[in-house]
C-alpha cells in the first residue's frame, strides 16, 4: 500500500518554485502513460494491424463485433527499450498472464488449447518521443491471418473447452484457427515440458512422437511447440493434436 506523505503548504510551494527553476523542460514534459490504453477497450484489429508494433487506432464499442480486447497495460522498465530481444521478453511474459487471467485459466498448457492468442504494442513514435513507455496487451481469437471475432464471454472454463474457442489446425500448412472454423486436426491435449535449455528441433521431434501418444485419439496426429522467445517467456507446453474429419 502507498502512502502519501503531507507536507505544509509554503514549504510545497518553495519545492515547487524550485522544481521549477532547475528541471529542464525536456523532464518536465516525459509522460511515461501518454496515449496508454485501458484494459477492456476493444478494437476491431485485422491480421496486418496485429503484426504492426504500435496501433494508433480509436477503440470501438465493445457491444460491437470486435477481434481484439486490451488485456492488460504496464510500463516498460527502464533499461529495457521499446524494441528487441529484452522487451519481447518482457511483453510476453506480460501478457501471457494478461492473458490467462482474462480467459480464467491457470497455466500455459490450459491456454495453449484454446485459440486464443496474444497480440503486443508500443507507443507509437511520436508518443515515445514524449516520454511514453507502456505495453498493451491484446487478446485475440483465431490465426495469424484469421482473426475470429470475439465473444462477449471470455471465460472459457474447463476442458474440452467450445468448439468457437478451442485451438485447432487448418490447410495444407496447418495453421491455428478456431475449431469453428474448418480443420483437419484439433488440440487434445498439452504437455509441460521440463529443463531450461530450449530443445532442438530434433529433441521437439522425438517429444512429440513419444509424449503426445497418450493425449491423443487417432493413430495420425500432429504437436507443435513454441518458439524461443515464448519458451523463454515461460511456454514451454507442447501442443498435441488428434486428426478430425471436419
Amino acid at each position: 500500500m502507498t502512502t502519501r506523505l503531507a507536507i505544509g503548504a509554503a514549504v510545497a510551494a518553495l519545492l515547487a518554485a524550485a522544481v521549477t527553476a532547475t528541471a529542464p523542460t525536456s523532464a518536465v514534459a516525459q509522460d511515461p502513460v501518454l496515449g496508454a490504453p485501458v484494459v477492456g477497450q476493444c478494437f476491431d484489429l485485422d491480421a496486418e494491424e496485429l503484426s504492426q508494433p504500435s496501433h494508433p487506432e480509436t477503440a470501438i464499442d465493445c457491444s460491437a463485433p470486435h477481434t481484439s480486447r486490451v488485456v492488460g497495460v504496464a510500463i516498460v522498465p527502464d533499461g529495457l527499450g521499446l524494441q528487441g530481444p529484452k522487451v519481447e521478453r518482457f511483453a510476453l511474459e506480460t501478457c501471457y498472464a494478461a492473458a490467462r487471467t482474462a480467459i480464467g485459466v491457470r497455466n500455459m498448457r490450459a491456454l495453449n488449447l484454446t485459440a486464443f492468442r496474444i497480440g503486443w504494442f508500443v507507443p507509437t513514435d511520436e508518443q515515445q518521443a514524449a516520454g511514453a513507455r507502456w505495453l498493451r496487451c491484446d487478446l485475440v481469437l483465431g490465426g495469424p491471418s484469421d482473426l475470429q471475432p470475439l465473444p462477449a464471454q471470455l471465460e472459457v472454463g474447463r476442458f474440452p473447452y467450445a468448439t468457437g474457442v478451442s485451438r485447432c489446425l487448418a490447410g495444407r500448412d496447418l495453421h491455428d484457427t478456431a475449431c469453428s472454423s474448418r480443420h483437419t486436426y484439433r488440440a487434445t491435449a498439452a504437455v509441460t515440458v521440463p529443463g531450461k535449455r530450449y530443445p532442438r528441433a530434433e529433441a521437439w521431434q522425438e517429444l512429440g512422437n513419444t509424449r503426445c501418444v497418450p493425449g491423443v485419439i487417432t493413430r495420425v496426429f500432429r504437436f507443435g511447440w513454441p518458439t524461443k522467445a515464448s519458451w523463454k517467456a515461460g511456454d514451454h507446453t507442447l501442443t498435441c493434436y488428434s486428426r478430425t474429419r471436419r
